[in-house]
């Protein structure tokens, strides 16, 4: 079941929200579409179990910079927050499954996937807080959805322009918001 589920994620980041289909799949990983519908007799399972391995894949890379410290504070959340914008080629892959996964739910009138950046940065504030370097003054609500609005421009503009953003100037416009979070 776990190998559907790679040939499913390879499937759509090699054609998109088109290699979501059972037939295309099924081509890939050299089954019939029965065999795919054995074990996921609704075609909705599929994606969700794909995109059940993406979130996971990504939390983990996620928990692991949260937990290294070894770094400054500043530096995880920087690091953290960029973990989610599709700078390499693994990064980019799990975000066309994740627009991929999105695009069908919305042809489905289905309710689109939370994507847990709103919680990344509302715990990397909570980090901020508890070192004592939140500047209290800050508006909390303007500052996640700014931020927010922020990663979410980037990674969009990334997908879209493949190649066409400096990596070094990502990290710059990340590190400047998050320098407007502290004392």
């Amino acid at each position: 079941m776990r190998e559907i589920v790679s040939y499913a994620w390879q499937s759509i980041v090699n054609e998109g929200s088109k290699g979501a289909s059972i037939r295309k799949i099924a081509s890939l990983a050299n089954m019939t579409p029965g065999q795919i519908r054995y074990y996921f007799p609704v075609h909705s399972e599929l994606l969700k179990a794909v995109m059940d391995k993406v979130t996971h894949k990504v939390r983990k890379r996620i928990e692991v910079i949260l937990k290294d410290e070894s770094l400054l504070v500043t530096d995880r959340v920087v690091s953290s927050l960029l973990a989610v914008i599709p700078l390499d080629e693994e990064r980019y892959a799990d975000m066309v499954v994740w627009m991929a996964f999105n695009y069908e739910l919305h042809l489905q009138n289905g309710p689109v996937v939370e994507d847990d950046i709103e919680l990344l940065i509302k715990k990397c504030m909570e980090l901020f807080k508890q070192e004592k370097l939140l500047n209290e003054k800050v508006d909390e609500k303007l500052l996640i959805t700014r931020t927010y609005a922020m990663i979410d421009g980037i990674a969009m503009h990334i997908l879209f322009k493949k190649g066409n953003i400096d990596h070094d100037i990502v990290e710059t416009l990340i590190r400047k918001e998050i320098d407007s979070w502290i004392k």
